[in-house]
C-alpha cells in the first residue's frame, strides 16, 4: 500500500524539483540534469546550429540543462531539494554506482522530500518471453544490455559513441523497494501518474511507463 497521505505528507507546494537523467524532456518548473553528449554539446550555440543541419542527434537539447556526471556527488546541498524524479536512468549504472546514485538522492532531499524512480521491469520482460510473446533474441534486445551497433559514416560513429548506452543493472519491484527502504525512505510501488508530486503529468511521459517499475518514496 502507498504511504499514508497525512497532513505532513500532502502534495508539496512548488519547491526545488530535480529531474535526473532528463534527456530532451525539460518541462518548466524543474532543474534538469544530464551528462549525455547531446546535453554537453547542446550548450554550444554553433553545435546547435550544426545539429539542425546535419542531424547528428535526433532531438534538440535544452542549453539550460545542468551538465553533471551522475556517478559523482550531486551539485546540490544536503536537504536542499523537495522532489527528485528520475526515469530510465538508474539501470544504466553498475549496481554499486546505482546505490551511490540513490544515496545522493537521499542526501539532497529534505526530510519528507519525495523520490520517484522509473526503471525497466525485469519481470515484465521475463513474463513476455515465458509466454512466447517474444523470442530469445528479442528478449535480449529488449533487456537493452548489449551496446548498440555503431551507425555508418563518421557522423554516425561520433554520435553513436556516446548514445545508446546499455543497461548495466536490472531491477524488479521488490529489489527497487528494498533499495529505497535500506536508504531510509518510506516507499511504495506506484501506477503511472499516481504520485504525491504536484505536477507529475508534466514530467512523466506515458511511453516511459510501459513494462516499467515505478517506486515512490518519502525521506524519513
Amino acid at each position: 500500500m502507498p504511504y499514508a497521505r497525512t497532513e505532513s505528507s500532502a502534495r508539496p507546494e512548488a519547491g526545488v524539483k530535480v529531474n535526473l537523467g532528463c534527456g530532451h524532456h525539460t518541462p518548466e518548473g524543474w532543474t534538469h540534469v544530464d551528462y549525455a553528449l547531446g546535453a554537453r554539446l547542446g550548450r554550444v550555440p554553433f553545435f546547435r546550429f550544426l545539429n539542425r543541419k546535419l542531424h547528428l542527434f535526433r532531438m534538440e537539447w535544452d542549453p539550460e540543462i545542468l551538465v553533471h556526471d551522475l556517478r559523482r556527488r550531486f551539485p546540490f546541498a544536503d536537504g536542499s531539494v523537495d522532489v527528485v524524479y528520475t526515469s530510465h536512468t538508474l539501470e544504466h549504472f553498475l549496481k554499486e554506482e546505482g546505490r551511490g546514485f540513490l544515496t545522493e538522492c537521499h542526501r539532497i532531499l529534505r526530510t519528507s522530500g519525495i523520490l520517484r524512480v522509473l526503471v525497466p521491469d525485469l519481470r515484465a520482460f521475463i513474463a513476455k518471453y515465458e509466454e512466447g510473446r517474444i523470442s530469445a533474441d528479442q528478449f535480449i534486445e529488449k533487456l537493452g544490455v548489449l551496446a548498440h551497433q555503431p551507425r555508418r559514416g563518421w557522423v554516425g560513429r561520433m554520435a553513436g559513441a556516446f548514445a545508446g548506452l546499455p543497461h548495466r543493472c536490472m531491477y524488479d519491484e521488490a529489489t527497487l523497494l528494498d533499495r529505497f527502504r535500506e536508504l531510509g525512505f518510506e516507499a511504495a510501488p506506484r501506477r503511472p501518474f499516481d504520485s504525491c508530486i504536484d505536477d507529475i503529468s508534466s514530467i512523466e511521459m506515458p511511453g516511459r511507463t510501459v513494462s516499467t517499475v515505478i517506486v515512490e518514496g518519502r525521506k524519513l
